[in-house]
């Protein structure tokens, strides 16, 4: 059976937490094994120094001040948040809690302080930081871009109810490429799956009336929003009045990689079949805007929207680096 002064000692040492009596001049005068191993010297090497000589310099002032506070009884105790210099000279953060040991005639003796390795949660707290800015980015981005859409959309000379319909349509296509960007936490996504997830609301694939061909490609984050919002277009103005407007038209999808004077392209290729003249539109309206310029800025690339009497054909040609290629 351990005597009192027997549990309060092997409490000392074996807390989960590192505990420390400490000189009022901040000399260490007892660790316990916690705390060694947080600041990751040997005994005698830490009994050597102050609290001070290991404090990140932005945080001594805070930490000496509430000492000076505690000694002179204007506080009962302190807790702060504060940095370490390990022996590595790794930095680590600690909350720290302070309190006064007085001896038999009240007057200060040595500070008891408690220290908790906090360096998991505030590397986590500064993660979580950073995807709120990178979360609040992409929002005010999606916010500029649907202001834009729905700008293009409803003009003073389109009939509302089209006007509502293209502004759906085209929050669906952007929806469905966020909804890629997130399974892959905003990495980049593929090329395929954009434009399957684009087409998907149309249902063509399974009637056959669009095909799909080409090898894999992978996008970054802004070409696969403009890419979806461009299909929808295509598929759309397809449906209109293109080849898709009857039925018997088709549409060819297809993408490869083209190696032109040493450096790798990517070769994107819309092909209409088998549906009325194609003829070009009197004015342009956000889809053609869409294709040839927003598309090709965010590929680095070029566009070609050709209405041939075959049906409407449209190529983008980008080099990978700017389609990043994987």
């Amino acid at each position: 059976m351990l005597t009192n002064l027997q549990l309060v000692d092997a409490t000392f040492e074996n807390a989960a937490i590192g505990i420390a009596h400490v000189g009022l001049d901040g000399s260490w005068l007892r660790v316990n094994k916690r705390l060694l191993e947080t600041l990751g010297y040997e005994h005698d090497e830490l009994l050597g120094l102050t609290f001070q000589d290991i404090t990140h310099p932005d945080d001594l002032k805070s930490d000496l001040d509430q000492l000076k506070a505690l000694i002179a009884g204007k506080i009962l105790y302190y807790q702060m948040e504060k940095r370490y210099i390990r022996k590595d000279g790794e930095l680590i953060w600690g909350n720290l809690t302070v309190g006064l040991q007085r001896d038999i005639n009240g007057e200060p003796d040595f500070c008891i302080s408690l220290v908790e390795d906090i360096s998991k949660r505030k590397a986590d707290e500064e993660h979580l930081k950073t995807l709120i800015n990178e979360l609040n980015h992409r929002v005010k981005n999606t916010l500029a871009t649907v202001q834009a859409v729905a700008h293009m959309s409803f003009r003073k000379d389109e009939p509302i109810a089209d006007a509502r319909g293209d502004f759906t349509g085209r929050l669906q296509a952007l929806s469905s490429a966020h909804d890629i960007l997130t399974d892959e936490k905003w990495t980049g996504a593929n090329f395929r799956e954009v434009v399957q997830r684009a087409l998907r609301p149309f249902d063509l694939e399974r009637a056959r009336r669009v095909t799909l061909k080409g090898d894999r490609v992978r996008l970054g984050a802004r070409q696969a929003l403009t890419l979806a919002m461009a299909i929808n277009e295509l598929t759309t103005n397809a449906i209109k009045y293109g080849a898709l407007s009857n039925d018997a038209g088709t549409v060819s999808l297809h993408w490869t990689k083209v190696r032109r004077d040493g450096d790798t392209f990517l070769q994107f290729e819309w092909a209409e079949q088998g549906g009325p003249a194609c003829i070009a539109p009197e004015r342009s309206g956000f889809g053609s805007t869409l294709l040839t310029r927003i598309l090709p800025g965010d590929f680095q690339g070029e566009t070609k929207l050709d209405y041939r009497e075959t049906g409407l054909n449209y190529t983008l040609l980008a080099p990978l680096e700017g389609a990043g290629d994987q």
